[in-house]
C-alpha cells in the first residue's frame, strides 16, 4: 500500500481530520507503510501533496483537505 492510500485508509477510519504525524504514527502501528527513513512524516506530507496534485491535473477531485496547518481530512 502506498502512503497516500495509507493516509486515506487512516482517516476513513477515523471519521474526521488528524495532523499529519498522528496519520503516520496510526499507519505504521496498522502496519499500512514500513518506511525505511528517519523522517516518515515528510513522507506522508509529502504523498497527500503528491495524489492531490496527480488528481487535480487528471481532472479529477483532490482526495484530502488541508483543514489546518498540518492537519489533514479526506474531501
Amino acid at each position: 500500500m502506498n502512503f497516500a492510500d495509507a493516509a486515506a485508509q487512516v482517516l476513513r477510519e477515523n471519521g474526521g481530520s488528524l495532523p499529519v504525524a498522528e496519520i503516520t504514527q496510526r499507519a505504521m502501528k496498522q502496519g499500512l507503510i514500513s518506511p525505511k527513513s528517519d523522517h516518515p512524516v515528510d513522507y506522508v506530507r509529502a504523498a497527500i501533496r503528491k495524489d492531490n496534485r496527480r488528481r487535480e491535473s487528471r481532472g479529477q477531485p483532490a482526495r484530502f483537505s488541508l483543514t489546518a496547518p498540518g492537519i489533514y481530512g479526506l474531501v
